[in-house]
Order: C-alpha cells, then sequence, then structure tokens
C-alpha cells in the first residue's frame, strides 16, 4: 500500500484577526486542494504574542503552537517545524492569500524531479523568498542548523555588507548540492495570490516603539516612510474585508480603537497629505494601487462588495 505523503502548513500570526482571515482562505481552499493530490495536509498557527486572544473556534482545523523557552520567535518555529513527522513543509505568510487554490496545488508536481528542494511562490526582488514556501523536508533537513535564520554577510567594506533573510542561506547551499528551489515570477503569480507586506511588523512596531518612547516617537517616525505607510494603508484595506466577514474590528490598540494598532484612517491621511517628497508620494501610491487590486481580488473570492478607501484622489 503507498504511503501518502504528510504536509504540513504552517504560519507565525501574533494577532488574531489577521489569523482569522488566513485561516479562512487556507481551510476552504489551500487544504482541499493539496488533499486532492493526494496528501495528508494539517494546518498549524503559530501563536508569537497575544496568546489567549485566539479563540479556538475561530480557527477549526487547525492546531497551535506559541512561544516559548524552546521556540522564542517566528524564525525558531521555523526550524522547529522541519523537525516534525511532515515530508513537506509550507511556509506561509500571515498576510499572504491564495486566490487559485488548485492552481497552487499544480505546482506541486515540480516534486517529481528530486534535486527540486522547495517552491518559492513568491518572490523577492527577482529571487526566491520565504512569503510563500513549499519545502520538501528532508532537503532540508540535511543543512546545518539553525537552516532558515536569518543571517548578516560582512565583506571588508561594511556599507556593503549582505543582510540574508529567512530561507537565503539555506537557499545558497542547496544550490551549491546541486539542488533548486522553483522560484515562480510575480508575474506569474499576480493572478493567484494577493500578498501584502509588512502588516504585522507594523503593529508590533506601534505596540513596542510606544511602550518604550512614546506614541508620539513612533507617529514621527512612521510617517515619512514609505513602507510604513503603505503597511498602514494594507492594514485599513484587511479591516475592511475583516468587519465585512466577522463583523468586528480590526487591528485595535489597547483602548479599542479600531486601526489604531496600525494608523488611524486619520494619522494616515494626515501623513499622506503631509508629504513632500514627491518620489515618496509618487511610490506609495504604485503601492497603494498594488494594495486596492488585492483587496478587491480577495473580496470578489469572497463574494462580497467593499466600501474601499483611496489614498490619492482619482485611484
Amino acid at each position: 500500500m503507498t504511503r501518502t505523503n504528510r504536509l504540513l502548513i504552517a504560519s507565525p500570526h501574533r494577532y488574531p484577526d489577521l489569523a482569522r482571515l488566513w485561516h479562512r482562505t487556507v481551510m476552504r481552499d489551500l487544504v482541499p486542494a493539496f488533499a486532492r493530490l493526494p496528501l495528508h495536509v494539517e494546518v498549524n498557527i503559530f501563536r508569537d504574542a497575544n496568546i489567549d486572544q485566539f479563540r479556538p473556534e475561530w480557527f477549526p482545523g487547525a492546531w497551535f503552537s506559541e512561544s516559548g523557552a524552546e521556540i522564542r520567535d517566528f524564525m525558531e518555529f521555523y526550524d522547529d517545524r522541519l523537525k516534525l513527522n511532515f515530508d513537506f513543509v509550507f511556509f506561509l505568510d500571515a498576510d499572504t492569500f491564495f486566490l487559485d487554490a488548485d492552481w497552487a496545488a499544480a505546482q506541486f508536481a515540480a516534486f517529481d524531479d528530486p534535486r527540486v528542494a522547495a517552491i518559492s511562490y513568491m518572490s523577492r526582488k527577482g529571487a526566491p523568498a520565504s512569503f510563500a514556501l513549499l519545502c520538501r523536508v528532508a532537503s532540508y533537513r540535511s543543512l546545518p542548523e539553525p537552516v532558515l535564520a536569518c543571517s548578516y554577510e560582512f565583506p571588508a567594506i561594511w556599507p556593503k555588507g549582505i543582510n540574508l533573510q529567512v530561507g537565503d542561506g539555506a537557499a545558497r547551499k542547496l544550490a551549491a548540492r546541486g539542488q533548486r528551489i522553483v522560484n515562480i515570477s510575480a508575474e506569474v503569480a499576480w493572478p493567484h495570490v494577493a500578498h501584502f507586506r509588512s502588516t504585522t511588523g507594523i503593529r508590533s512596531g506601534r505596540e513596542q516603539v510606544t511602550r518604550a518612547v512614546g506614541e508620539a516617537v513612533f507617529l514621527a517616525t512612521s510617517t515619512n516612510d514609505r513602507a510604513s505607510l503603505a503597511a498602514a494603508y494594507d492594514n485599513v484595506l484587511l479591516g475592511c474585508l475583516h468587519e465585512k466577514l466577522f463583523g468586528e474590528p480590526f487591528a485595535c490598540n489597547d483602548a479599542g480603537v479600531p486601526l489604531a494598532g496600525s494608523m488611524t484612517w486619520a494619522e494616515l491621511t494626515g501623513a499622506v497629505a503631509a508629504l513632500r517628497d514627491e518620489k515618496l508620494r509618487d511610490e506609495l501610491a504604485v503601492r497603494a494601487r498594488q494594495s486596492k487590486d488585492n483587496i478587491q481580488r480577495l473580496a470578489s473570492r469572497e463574494g462580497v462588495k467593499l466600501e474601499i478607501p483611496s489614498l490619492f484622489a482619482g485611484d
């Protein structure tokens, strides 16, 4: 009797509201698509914080892990999942959503080639990334620990140092052994995947900066940063979908103010109105249009219509 390969879909989450959106699409679409291959599929959510806010009834069919002495952060979580009894692990970011799960499952055929160690469904600057990385566990287990951790490389002249992101070092080592990662380009992935960036990062950043030096410092440092403003807008859009689907506010602060855990609409639009750097404004406008497209495609997949606020006039 042929053994069915085991697949773990694993994702770190700090906030249960975003986790609910992620879990909804994974359980409805990705799990059945990969199960039809057939694979035995399980879903594991790593609660990186706010453990008591993750209500089990919101996440049927998934099991939890949490930070502690053995798994201190999400990078250690990644490495630890490679030690479990699974043949494949699919690391999927909290703010990455598949619009076409059948397409995602169809890419699994690449593993028919024993040289393929992983499939990167989304690239970063043209290179494989960990946003949606489906790994052959045996290939990654063969590497020295820590396997997927970030690292720095410092050549003789410091300013040209290289910051290796999650999985970059492993990809290099695998390539040196003659194995490869199937790297799906952004153009090919775009119709099938909606990806939002740094939506958790800005929320955790506001928490930490506010706790350390006050909220005014957070706002002063983030309102001229394109990545922060783009992430804040992504949270506004995800909040529109979350409220439509679940009837509850999104990204609240400790006082329960919607979006105040990221940036409120008033804070965000005020910061954008104050921008004087035309290049920054143009870059932000491009990101905002991409994000609006992503949330519209997600809403269409859900069969709902959203009232989506525009960050710039004419968008």
